[in-house]
């Protein structure tokens, strides 16, 4: 990736999916509701393939485009607009990159958040009124409200380069630097839904892994079932179990569930999957969740709000060194208790 030296920054929405110029600070007063307000620069294709229409540069990021090819062709390299395009590459880089290795955003419904907060609003749920008698009036229902309060906050991660080290290199540093900035906000992001959806009502269980004899001492199917009924009877759709590894590995050794409805490629799908023998329950398998625990959820109940990403390059002359601020706005949040509940003592 090309180095710059002029200032450069690129904001990038996934409610639009479009990188807008410069650095739209929501803690300033940015809101992406009615984005007509800033300069749009390139669409994001995410079903597309990288040099196969991923990037589609729109409205004055098609006149910025070919502006920075003139400037290439003549052999400027500091130019603004060519700038800009090599903070484009870096963030869809990024963005691509960050969940390849982390599950937990599986587990939640992403809501675009295009300001600094904003209220969502939850009703509770209500039953009919069953077999109502001749000329008897039925209960009289009414829905309450609260909000949920989506807040974003942001993560952060800076990239330094000196002029030596991408000189010297026999790999592009900035390449590596990107697959690590990547790794590092997924695994911060991951870390905080993880942290959100392990804050259900709990509900001890026993170790799905212990044997007598030559079979398991405990049906998880029995456990799972007391938890799904609980959720549904409040009127939520369980449809989600998030597992660590090693819970999962319980589950599939546990001789009321192996060679029943198990296929063996099962194993080697990362996360993703319908459980064994409970199908309605969709996997969410990561290392970060607690070894001991299953929280078991209405994937409508766990929001994650989606706000900006924003990258901005500086050039420091007096170190000849490139570097890029890069920061990523998000809030999980588990908008009712009532969505899920949490296994626990799953593993000895």
């Amino acid at each position: 990736m090309t180095a710059v030296s002029k200032n450069s920054a690129v904001t990038y929405y996934p409610g639009t999916k479009k990188f807008y110029l410069g650095s739209l600070n929501i803690e300033k007063g940015a809101d992406f509701t009615h984005d007509g307000n800033y300069e749009q620069l390139a669409k994001m294709n995410p079903d597309k393939e990288i040099g196969d229409g991923r990037i589609e540069f729109i409205d004055s990021g098609v006149e910025m485009k070919r502006q920075a090819e003139r400037q290439f062709r003549q052999g400027n390299l500091d130019e603004t607009s060519l700038g800009n395009i090599t903070v484009i590459g870096l963030l869809q880089e990024v963005i691509r990159r960050e969940w390849r290795d982390f599950h937990a955003i599986e587990g939640t419904k992403k809501i675009p958040v295009p300001k600094l907060q904003l209220d969502v609003a939850i009703t509770d749920k209500f039953s009919a009124s069953k077999k109502v008698p001749e000329f008897v009036e039925p209960d009289q229902k009414t829905n309450k409200f609260t909000q949920a309060n989506l807040r974003l906050f942001k993560n952060m991660i800076s990239i330094y380069e000196s002029d030596e080290s991408q000189l010297k290199a026999t790999i592009e540093p900035l390449s590596h630097e990107i697959d690590q900035a990547a790794g590092s906000l997924g695994k911060a992001a991951n870390e905080q839904i993880i942290l959100e959806q392990e804050t259900y009502t709990t509900v001890a269980s026993a170790d799905w892994g212990a044997f007598t004899t030559d079979h398991s001492t405990t049906n998880p199917l029995e456990a799972i079932a007391g938890v799904v009924s609980t959720i549904t009877g409040n009127h939520f759709r369980p449809n989600v179990i998030c597992m660590h590894p090693t819970v999962l590995a319980n589950y599939m050794g546990n001789t009321f569930i192996s060679g029943v409805g198990f296929n063996v490629s099962d194993a080697t799908i990362a996360s993703g999957f319908p459980l064994p023998k409970y199908p309605q329950l969709r996997v969410v398998q990561d290392v970060g969740y607690t070894a001991t625990i299953a929280p078991v959820f209405d994937i409508n109940t766990m929001l994650l709000g989606e706000g900006p990403t924003t990258a901005e390059a500086f050039r420091n002359p007096l170190q000849s060194a490139d570097g890029w601020v890069i920061r990523q706005w998000l809030h999980p949040l588990k908008v009712t208790n009532d969505g899920g509940r949490e296994l626990t003592t799953l593993v000895a």
